[in-house]
């Protein structure tokens, strides 16, 4: 068994598809143990296809990863991160509250405002499960209202 696990590492960024699986499996935990709670925060730079006209595609996507590595900096090890586009990052924070975190990555959002990120529409939104949702949506469900603002 061991040999199969010698080259795992931990990676706190994860694919959309792993991401979608854990909350998920977090909200088909809750059915079982309804005290289980689990927050989910949305930082999306909407278009980023102006972002790169605005700042220079090149410097727009040294910026995006600067960001996207200082907000992994800035997670606790339990937390995941995913990004459905390219500007657009997901953090699941497992018995979490969104406040706590976001208040981290306020100077890295005020520093990429700083460095030209403003050029795009900034859009945060942080939901607490089980305080902001029904107990019956699914997670597929759940990261498309919470995208498209429809919550």
């Amino acid at each position: 068994m061991l040999e199969h696990l010698k080259d795992y590492a931990y990676q706190r960024e994860v694919s959309p598809e792993h991401f979608v699986h854990m909350v998920d499996w977090l909200l088909q935990w809750r059915k079982r143990d309804p005290a289980l709670g689990f927050s989910l925060v949305l930082i999306d730079f909407k278009d980023p296809t102006a972002l790169g006209n605005a700042l220079g595609a090149k410097y727009a996507m040294d910026l995006v990863k600067r960001i996207e590595a200082e907000i992994q900096g800035a997670l606790r090890t339990t937390d995941l991160l995913s990004r459905t586009r390219v500007s657009c990052f997901w953090i699941l924070l497992p018995k979490g509250e969104p406040s706590i975190v976001l208040d981290k990555l306020a100077p890295i959002l005020d520093a990429a405002r700083r460095d030209g990120l403003d050029a795009t529409q900034l859009n945060i939104v942080k939901v607490v499960v089980p305080r902001d949702i029904a107990s019956d949506v699914t997670a597929a469900e759940l990261i498309e209202h919470l995208q498209t603002g429809r919550l």
